[in-house]
């Protein structure tokens, strides 16, 4: 994977820094970064720890806007050239009762979710398929399989990732480009730290493993769906989350 360029979505958020840090562990320097509103301080720590200048691997955009996606494709092909692999991690959510959410609200966690899946894969598929080859790993979350009071629209928009990706690794298989869907449970790191301690707790018991994941437990499955062994493995949902869901 070290010739191979991979670009990160929503890289500066809490799973998003540890993430980057542990694709640059594991070899992968040709890695492009995006991040929007978070501070990108800690991700630009990691590039440079690891001898990466952060103006030519780190890419500021809103990736609900059509503008900004163009030109951070544009940026990462002309800096690091066609993307091998995309992991779409970029996301947010709230908390409301469906019926206290307003649209505005509802429709902001759909565009920063399944909005920006849909417009960062759009960008770089063609390149992709022009290349023959390549692998798309979008991100969902075990929520959006077993529904959780106050996040309607996060769920909705999650499992809508999970339609969108099946859809396109059907258009994309005859030009060797897999996607595939990781749904994630809960980690030990960003926004399950912005929650009370009871409530932190409360999840935490709910989780067969008893335990909240680690990075290398994302990077895992990252590292194997990014590589040529897994050709064949495309159009699924590979349920991480300590047996929450399966």
């Amino acid at each position: 994977m070290a010739g191979r360029t991979i670009v990160l979505t929503g890289a500066s958020g809490g799973i998003g820094v540890a993430l980057t840090d542990y694709l640059l562990q594991n070899g992968i320097t040709r890695l492009a970064v995006q991040y929007h509103t978070s501070s990108p301080d800690k991700l630009f720590a990691v590039l440079q720890q690891h001898g990466l200048d952060p103006e030519k691997h780190c890419f500021r955009a809103d990736l609900t806007k059509e503008d900004d996606v163009r030109a951070f494709g544009e940026g990462v092909r002309g800096a690091l050239g066609t993307p091998w692999g995309l992991i779409n991690l970029a996301g947010s959510s709230s908390n409301a009762m469906s019926w206290k959410l307003s649209l505005d609200e509802f429709e902001r966690v759909i565009a920063s979710n399944l909005t920006t899946t849909f417009l960062v894969c759009r960008e770089f598929i063609p390149a992709m398929r022009d290349a023959d080859g390549g692998r798309i790993i979008n991100t969902s979350s075990v929520v959006a399989f077993t529904g959780v009071p106050g996040t309607s629209h996060y769920c909705a928009a999650k499992a809508g990732i999970v339609g969108f990706t099946k859809a396109i690794a059907r258009e994309l298989t005859t030009r060797h480009i897999t996607a595939n869907v990781m749904a994630l449970g809960y980690f030990d790191y960003g926004m399950l730290y912005t929650v009370p301690d009871d409530l932190r707790e409360g999840i935490r018991q709910q989780i067969p493993a008893a335990r909240f994941g680690t990075v290398a437990e994302v990077g895992g499955m990252v590292s194997h769906l990014l590589s040529d062994d897994s050709g064949y493995t495309t159009g699924q949902v590979l349920h991480i989350n300590g047996g929450m869901y399966g």
